[in-house]
């Protein structure tokens, strides 16, 4: 044997030692030291899945922790906060915009993440970051933080990135989809350091999807977007809230404000979402704003929502090109928004089709209700078959435009 092969099995005979349980997962870790040297073991050793903290430990991070293993790996924080204040740093521009490789926890891998009952504060940075490698192919991978926390980021609270350029542009990524699942968890008061940094933000490139489902949850105050889900290639979006809040959020700078929720999906696929007891409000552009370009729809399924306060529109949906937009909307309060309290504009081959049902529209600044379809946009003569709305029980009161539905090439019935 070499010296450097020598050298490279003792500090893993080392590692394993002091790190590893017979069961696959590292002992439990409790400070900076014990945690890299788990995820340094991790890394080295496949065999190795789980991590486990000692409970209500107190970790604070002189350096990201970066794991860039191969197999799946799972953090049983038992309410762990790690601070996350001098682990790492970004670069601000003039504009204050903000570039960094770096995060509290950064996970480089394909391979699924499950983080449990942690916390993550004062990033230097971004929280928890996922950079999915350009060149993975085969099962999508899957991200769950269940009881994970991330509060007062700098930049992102938490960023899952399939994207190659590091300005979020371009349509590079890996084949495989994003699959991601949060449940009793809080990201608030992220992306404070600089503009356009959210509370939850996914970037999808190339090949796969974003299959998103938020149960139980809390995004708010924010500084940009509470949360971005951005897809670009062949793949769309999918999106499930559940008992949730997106409140308050995109107020960091005032020459560029967010939104409450934002999804952005360009070239083919589709845009589905689902809410259901979901509060939406207060946020400091658009409360919800879907932007669909390409082919592809959208199918819209919001139950007991309130959509309240937003600066700009409360409900934002614009879909260019062929598809269509499908809308069951019931059970919802949308007031006091300062654009539009709903609007739906379909430009190009697609028609809207929309049920209504259980409605306070109120005392939005604009139009309370708006849907427009058009082949050409602001089109004199129409030239398309008309959508259809479906409207029962819906209430519009002490909004500017006039207390009436406004369409354009929609038949209500």
């Amino acid at each position: 044997m070499n010296k450097p092969t020598f050298i490279i099995a003792a500090l893993m005979t080392l590692i394993s030692a002091n790190a590893i349980s017979d069961s696959g997962s590292a002992n439990k870790v409790y400070d900076e030291n014990s945690l890299r040297s788990a995820i340094e073991a991790a890394n080295y050793d496949s065999s190795i899945k789980k991590i486990v903290f000692r409970s209500n430990s107190e970790i604070k991070l002189t350096a990201p922790i970066i794991y860039s293993g191969v197999q799946s790996l799972k953090l049983i924080g038992k309410n762990t906060v790690i601070d996350g204040s001098a682990a790492g740093s970004f670069i601000l521009d003039p504009d204050l915009t903000a570039i960094t490789e770096d995060g509290t926890l950064v996970f480089n891998t394909a391979s699924d993440v499950s983080i449990k009952d942690l916390t993550i504060k004062d990033s230097a940075t971004r929280g928890i970051v996922v950079n999915v490698p350009k060149e993975a192919v085969g099962d999508d991978i899957s991200i769950r933080l269940t009881g994970v926390n991330i509060v007062n980021s700098a930049l992102y609270g938490l960023h899952i990135d399939d994207n190659a350029d590091e300005f979020d542009e371009g349509n590079i990524g890996s084949e495989i989809g994003i699959d991601l699942e949060i449940r009793d968890s809080s990201f608030i008061a992220n992306g404070t350091g600089a503009i356009d940094f959210d509370g939850v933000r996914v970037d999808e490139r190339s090949g796969g999807d974003i299959v998103t489902v938020i149960i139980d949850s809390h995004i708010d105050s924010n500084g940009g977007d509470g949360i971005e889900l951005d897809e670009a290639g062949d793949g769309g979006v999918d999106l499930m809230m559940v008992d949730s809040t997106i409140n308050q959020n995109g107020g960091f700078n005032q020459e560029d404000l967010d939104d409450g929720l934002d999804i952005d999906e360009a070239d083919g696929g589709d845009v589905s979402v689902s809410l259901h007891g979901v509060d939406v409000n207060n946020n400091q552009d658009e409360g919800f704003d879907v932007d669909e370009e390409g082919q592809g729809n959208v199918q819209l399924d919001f139950n007991s929502i309130n959509v309240i306060g937003n600066i700009d529109e409360g409900i934002k949906i614009d879909e260019e090109d062929e598809g269509n937009i499908r809308a069951k909307i019931r059970n919802a309060i949308i007031d006091a928004n300062g654009d539009e309290g709903m609007q739906f504009t379909e430009v190009d081959e697609g028609k809207i089709k929309a049920s209504f049902k259980k409605l306070n529209v109120t005392n939005n600044a604009k139009a309370g209700i708006r849907l427009d379809q058009f082949f050409v946009e602001d089109e004199e003569v129409t030239v398309e078959e008309a959508g259809s709305l479906k409207a029962k029980k819906v209430i519009l009161n002490g909004n500017g435009k006039n207390d009436e539905i406004r369409v354009t090439n929609i038949e209500i019935k």
